[in-house]
């Protein structure tokens, strides 16, 4: 996650905002004014969702965000910011929310989108089945994708709206693998999963569910 504080959705690409410095990279580091542009534009996209994210019956709600059309046009360039520069080929997005952010995403990175459906739903070809758990139900949950979305040559960016448990991200990471395709990690809109996950799966989220929770509006 991103250093938020004191950051302006509106102060211009490069002008970082009165108070406390974002946390962007040193340009004498090897990263250019660009570079650097580039990050303040990026924490600016993330505080602008955290600053509009709605909470319903005291949860965050992602449907009410993706409702909001400011929001929703920066879910794409915002999950999609730290791999730009990674060499992702596709991205693959499990149901139910995350083909939508997925196909933002892949869209931003000019890349196609793999989807990954639940079990009994419509998805023409699709020749494999796998089941992961435990999800932040309790349960275990069954998906289907296809073998023929993914070639030994791609590297693929898996994208979803949480990680609790990393169930899912799990199945979608030994999945690219077992094709023989590159796992290039995860961009995930909120996060609620440990530290040793996060790490494990290479998971960047955008905002911790903590962060959404404290606004309390």
């Amino acid at each position: 996650m991103v250093d938020l504080r004191a950051t302006n959705y509106d102060a211009p690409a490069g002008d970082a905002p009165a108070g406390d410095a974002p946390d962007t990279p040193d340009a004498s580091a090897g990263d250019g004014p660009g570079r650097r542009a580039d990050d303040v534009t990026q924490i600016a996209r993330i505080q602008l969702l955290l600053d509009r994210f709605p909470l319903v019956s005291n949860h965050p709600d992602v449907s009410g965000l993706l409702r909001d059309g400011r929001a929703f046009a920066a879910l794409g360039p915002a999950l999609a910011g730290a791999f730009t520069d990674r060499g992702v080929t596709a991205v693959c997005a499990p149901e139910a929310r995350g083909p939508i952010l997925g196909a933002l995403v892949a869209r931003e990175l000019g890349v196609g989108l793999i989807l990954v459906r639940k079990a009994e739903r419509n998805h023409p070809g699709a020749d494999l089945h796998y089941s992961v758990g435990p999800t932040w139900r309790g349960t275990t949950e069954a998906f289907q994708a296809r073998s023929s979305d993914l070639h030994p040559t791609d590297v693929v960016l898996a994208v979803d709206d949480w990680v609790t448990t990393g169930s899912t991200l799990r199945g979608i990471r030994d999945l690219v693998e077992s094709s023989g395709a590159d796992y290039a990690g995860a961009s995930v809109l909120v996060n609620k999963a440990t530290d040793d996950l996060i790490a494990d799966l290479k998971v960047t989220p955008l905002l911790g569910f903590d962060q959404v929770m404290a606004r309390k509006t």
